[in-house]
């Protein structure tokens, strides 16, 4: 199989999202561009292997059962529940809110562990989305500890979607800036209109970052003083969470940290 071959297969995998789950042959084919016969090909591939299921119904494609099974190898191979959820769980319990886990991939930001609060009213959101570092405090905690380089690119994309919270981007920089001096990140009606965010940086045993821990929920309940009176208690156990995930060699793609900018 050549490597333009594996580009396009993994091209039309990477097409399933959390806001776009299901495809029809034609429409995928039109969204990535590519000729609806090939487009068939990999997909009847990828069904016959369990990667892709097609409802007989809708005729349209979705995950297959295939990546339970895989999601399944990669936790036990990290250990991640066990290891990292008694200590979400607790922050969740002493802070009243939901706990997020975000691991940096590529120039993205990857939820891949929540652990929801008891209240009633709380944030919940699904494992795997993925979202633009220039948006919300889970992501912009991580942008405001990459290089210079790779920050001026990231924020230019947010400009060019016109992005609400981007006055300008030499603000936005000096934003950043101030995140990483004070080590932590609030912020509101970033994601979604009524929920507020207080985050912390998590670091790989290089002392690179590798993602962030945060709390979440309506911003009613979650200001920026409420965020600062719970803030300690994130802190506390941010320490114990990175000294874990210094020894664990998480499967993010992060190459771009090791390159040398200009």
């Amino acid at each position: 199989m050549s490597s333009k071959t594996v580009d396009k297969a993994l091209s039309i995998l990477d097409a399933f999202t959390v806001e776009t789950p299901t495809w029809g042959l034609r429409e995928l084919s039109r969204q990535i561009d590519m000729n609806h016969t090939i487009v068939h090909r990999i997909l009847t591939t990828f069904e016959d292997k369990g990667y892709l299921y097609c409802n007989p119904e809708t005729k349209k494609y979705e995950l297959g059962i295939k990546f339970i099974e895989l999601n399944n190898v990669v936790e036990e191979h990290l250990n991640i529940s066990s290891i990292i959820q008694p200590i979400m769980k607790e922050i969740a319990l002493k802070t009243g809110e939901s706990v997020v886990l975000t691991i940096l991939d590529e120039e993205e930001g990857v939820f891949v562990k929540i652990v929801e609060s008891e209240q009633k009213v709380r944030f919940a959101e699904s494992v795997g989305k993925r979202s633009s570092l220039y948006i919300g405090a889970s992501h912009k905690v991580i942008l405001a500890y990459l290089p210079l380089e790779i920050q001026h690119n990231i924020v230019d994309e947010g400009v060019a979607h016109s992005a609400k919270h981007i006055k300008s981007k030499e603000t936005f920089l000096g934003h950043l800036e101030r995140v990483k001096e004070q080590g932590w990140c609030y912020s509101e009606g970033e994601t979604f209109d009524d929920v507020a965010a207080c985050s912390v940086p998590l670091f790989d045993n290089k002392h690179q970052i590798l993602g962030s821990l945060s709390i979440a929920g309506p911003k009613y309940r979650l200001s920026q003083e409420q965020s600062e009176e719970k803030l300690p208690i994130l802190q506390e156990h941010v320490k114990k969470l990175n000294a874990i995930l210094g020894k664990v060699n998480f499967p993010s793609r992060r190459n771009f940290l090791t390159k040398k900018f200009i």
